[in-house]
């Protein structure tokens, strides 16, 4: 019998990407946490333009929220995708001794060359949102365009 070798098997490149964001900008509502230090964490296959990315923890206490691609062309962003989620965290970062209930509502991530950019919209209704430095600036630009939908030429009835 002939020894056959196995199919080589090809793995693509994936980068991981881990570090933390401190959101100290209140941008609408009641501030919920203050200046809450949130770790990240993205893996991106550039060969296939695919990847997740996860917002592990807040103020050190585990959340493991699942960030989707926005799939914006040329723009390196996640979104949240999930109902309003309740949990308990540190109230300040390194404090394991006083816990604060909070909601999250949306996390959004933007990761651009000069430095990485997050937002978490808090409470049931995303009311409180708050965020890095300069992310609604950076944000504004993403905003996509007006979309003109054209209704297709029908046939009159008589």
């Amino acid at each position: 019998m002939e020894n056959s070798e196995a199919p080589e098997i090809k793995t693509m490149p994936t980068e991981h990407h881990s570090f933390d964001l401190v959101l100290s900008n209140q941008v609408r509502g009641e501030q919920v946490l203050e200046n809450p230090s949130c770790h990240f964490t993205y893996d991106w296959n550039k060969d296939e333009n695919m990847g997740i990315a996860m917002l592990q923890s807040i103020n050190e206490t585990p959340v493991n929220i699942v960030l989707h691609p926005l799939g914006i062309k040329g723009q390196l962003d996640f979104m949240s995708d999930m109902e309003p989620k309740h949990v308990a965290v540190n109230a300040t970062n390194g404090n394991s001794d006083v816990m604060v209930n909070i909601i999250i509502n949306r996390v959004i991530l933007d990761v651009v060359k000069d430095g990485n950019e997050a937002a978490i919209m808090f409470n049931e209704d995303g009311g409180s949102i708050q965020s890095t430095p300069g992310f609604m600036e950076e944000s504004a630009a993403k905003q996509l365009p007006e979309v003109e939908f054209e209704t297709p030429d029908t046939p009159l009835e008589d």
